[in-house]
């Protein structure tokens, strides 16, 4: 199953304990305008996603959950037009470390909300 760009982009947050409010403040911007940033990445600037990409320490590729990006620059100059192609290609190592990194952390917190269950359970026998 293929995770939206919008997931991706709040799965990488999470992984890295970042609330929407600092990333928010990082990029200067309300905490209601990251969260449509993040809901809607579509609608970002380049700028604002190599941004984000910074705060969040991946790439682009990465960042929009991607196998491969296919990339067009059309340049109007005399005479007509020339257009660079460049195909990038990503194995998506960080992506993996960082989702695993996030199964780690819902595991122990699945282990403390058992502890609490197990503690509020053993006190109603």
């Amino acid at each position: 199953m293929k995770v939206s760009a919008a997931d991706n982009i709040r799965l990488i947050r999470e992984a890295k304990s970042f609330s929407q409010e600092f990333i928010a403040k990082k990029m200067k911007v309300t905490q209601q305008a990251y969260s449509a940033m993040e809901k809607q990445p579509d609608n970002m600037t380049l700028k604002r996603l190599k941004e984000l990409c910074k705060i969040l320490d991946v790439d682009l590729v990465t960042l929009l959950g991607e196998d491969n990006v296919f990339v067009q620059q059309n340049y109007n100059q005399k005479g007509g037009q020339a257009a660079t192609q460049m195909v990038f290609n990503s194995t998506n190592e960080k992506n993996n470390e960082t989702f695993q990194a996030y199964i780690i952390s819902l595991k122990e917190e699945i282990a403390q909300y058992r502890k609490i269950q197990d503690k509020l359970l053993g006190s109603k026998k």
